[in-house]
């Protein structure tokens, strides 16, 4: 090397590319190259890789190499083409990571595998074999890389001999370089800066990822592995994928936890079960299904999206950037979604709806998409007759001793569940109870709480008079996110104490006699009121008295032969309120 070329690196410098080959070495003498040339921490020249070394500021991309990239790799021949950017070491945002990612249609033209050198942190990461194309750069770690026939050590920057120190340095040094990036493209005019990672991604690159490998579906670092929960079955990991850089869900069930073969053949069973009903159900509003592996194992793993939370820790949440009831009314149309979904799939019951089991994810300022998780109860309505779910969230047909309630499993019992969920997550209830409690208080509490609510239909004792999610959300929000025909969606039953006007008597045993009618609405007068939890707003509460009045536009249609107007619109106090209902809690 000339004495002319830098020996000491860019302070932005994340590691360095050492040539290992003749070709390799020559991309060194390449013109555009010198000036990224110094000694690495092999004490050996190599290309600087880093922030710094792309003349326009790209936001997540650190640098690119190829024929007409950041850093030159001008070799080119028919059975080695060089694309023009043939590969890109980019910053993952949303996990802090780096990541190589292949530009070529060439996927198999680019490897990476660990550098086994002495000190070398590779010890606790062994798992981490060869990987051909895109894949994560940890930090620290040292790789042997390979972009055609050109043939490179990945060596980092040293910061400390403590491992954990030196990862850390390493990625606020990255962390440094992204956002010094992105204030550069603020400086680029709009319509030449390149597109940036787009947050949202977060919720759907599994799609992607899935539709498109040959390989595994999912492999993560265990190294990255971080714990996000613990229960009864085992612990729930947040994973990195090795591909993508994205997080994922990874479940862990522990087999060894049961006493005996009985029990463990009983808990795989439910794990099987779980998958299976995953497998198939496709939802919004129901978290998808990545994939298992270690079936055969006494620990295996269930792959699911990272979602932020569950709805129990966002109802806790003090900075919340919306009321309550929104939050109970996002839930309410988007859980009654997931069940009418579930009862269209052969009366699918998931038989354990309650906070911790619904997940979500935020979209937009004052929106989540919530989805509901958790299938290792869920069963077939005509298989359903073994005891499930959690004590408080469990529906009246369970304890016919002490609800009086002889009815059949059914998908009523998880329309039961969701209006205890939505209960347990309102401030001003005292539900669940944090201490031990009879079912029989737990009964009379929740019956209590509905029946004071626009949710009265959901929380009936009786399953045959208790509403469906389909008659809910036509009730409630208009017929949004059903599965179920309209058309196939009853009228909900009046409750079983409602009786009706036909058979109100009076003192001298006249059906439907005035004096009574007069003497019933005079001592309701006299009633003071109970406050509902859940009400309408006063404006809306004209027209949810006969909401049967309500007119509806119609498409054009064909009658008689000929072709009918499309119907007016329905003037503003016609209209059936939708959605817009609050929670009185004065």
């Amino acid at each position: 090397m000339g004495s002319h070329m830098q020996v000491q690196p860019h302070a932005e410098t994340l590691f360095h590319l050492v040539p290992t080959n003749l070709v390799a070495e020559e991309a060194l003498q390449h013109p555009d190259n010198r000036r990224f040339v110094s000694t690495s921490e092999e004490g050996r020249f190599g290309l600087e890789v880093g922030f710094h070394v792309p003349s326009t500021a790209r936001g997540h991309v650190i640098t690119r190499l190829g024929r007409n990239a950041d850093i030159i790799l001008r070799s080119s021949t028919p059975s080695n083409p060089m694309s023009a950017v043939h590969v890109a070491f980019e910053f993952h945002p949303a996990t802090e990571l780096v990541r190589l990612s292949v530009r070529s249609k060439r996927l198999a033209s680019v490897e990476f595998g660990i550098l086994h050198t002495q000190g070398n942190a590779a010890s606790n990461r062994a798992e981490m074999g060869k990987i051909t194309g895109d894949g994560v750069i940890l930090y620290g770690q040292n790789y042997r890389l390979i972009i055609e026939h050109y043939t490179f050590n990945l060596v980092w920057k040293h910061f400390s001999q403590d491992l954990g120190a030196n990862t850390e340095s390493l990625r606020a040094l990255a962390v440094r370089g992204y956002y010094t990036s992105l204030q550069r493209v603020q400086n680029v005019r709009s319509r030449d800066r390149p597109t940036e990672y787009d947050h949202s991604e977060a919720l759907s690159w599994h799609i992607t990822r899935l539709s498109t490998t040959k390989d595994a579906p999912l492999q993560d670092i265990k190294a990255l592995r971080t714990i996000l929960g613990k229960g009864s079955f085992g612990m729930v990991y947040e994973a990195v994928d090795r591909v993508t850089g994205n997080t994922f869900a990874v479940k862990v069930v522990s087999l060894e936890r049961n006493a005996d073969d009985a029990q463990a053949q009983a808990a795989r069973a439910c794990l099987h079960r779980e998958i299976k009903v995953m497998q198939r159900l496709k939802h919004k509003h129901i978290i998808e299904y990545l994939g298992h592996q270690l079936l055969d194992t006494l620990k295996p793993e269930i792959f699911m999206p990272r979602r932020k939370g569950n709805l129990k820790s966002l109802a806790e949440e003090r900075d919340l950037p919306m009321t309550h009831q929104d939050l109970i009314f996002q839930v309410a149309e988007q859980m009654l979604s997931a069940l009418d979904y579930l009862e269209c799939q052969g009366s699918l019951i998931h038989r354990d709806i309650k906070p911790e089991n619904i997940l979500y994810s935020p979209e937009g300022e004052k929106n989540y998409l919530f989805q509901l998780a958790d299938f290792g109860l869920a069963n077939y309505l005509t298989l359903a007759t073994t005891f499930c779910g959690t004590g408080h969230y469990q529906a009246p047909e369970l304890y016919p001793g002490v609800s009086g309630i002889d009815a059949p499993q059914s998908h009523k019992m998880d329309v039961w569940s969701l209006v205890a969920t939505l209960v347990a997550v309102h401030p001003a209830t005292d539900f669940p109870p944090k201490t031990p409690t009879s079912y029989a208080v737990i009964l009379r509490t929740l019956v209590r709480y509905a029946s004071e609510s626009i949710f009265e239909p959901m929380g009936r004792e009786n399953p045959a008079r208790r509403a469906s999610a389909a008659q809910m959300l036509v009730k409630l929000f208009d017929g949004r996110g059903l599965t179920t025909p309209l058309s196939r969606v009853p009228p909900i039953p009046p409750p079983e104490n409602q009786v009706p006007a036909a058979h109100v008597v009076s003192n001298h045993g006249r059906p439907g006699s005035r004096d009574r009618v007069h003497n019933t609405r005079q001592q309701a007068r006299r009633t003071p009121r109970v406050q509902p939890l859940i009400t309408y707003p006063p404006e809306l509460r004209t027209a949810r008295r006969n909401p049967q009045r309500a007119l509806q536009p119609r498409p054009n249609g064909v009658r008689g032969g000929g072709i009918s107007k499309r119907q007016g619109e329905p003037r503003q106090s016609q209209r059936t309120p939708v959605y817009d209902y609050r929670m009185d809690l004065n």
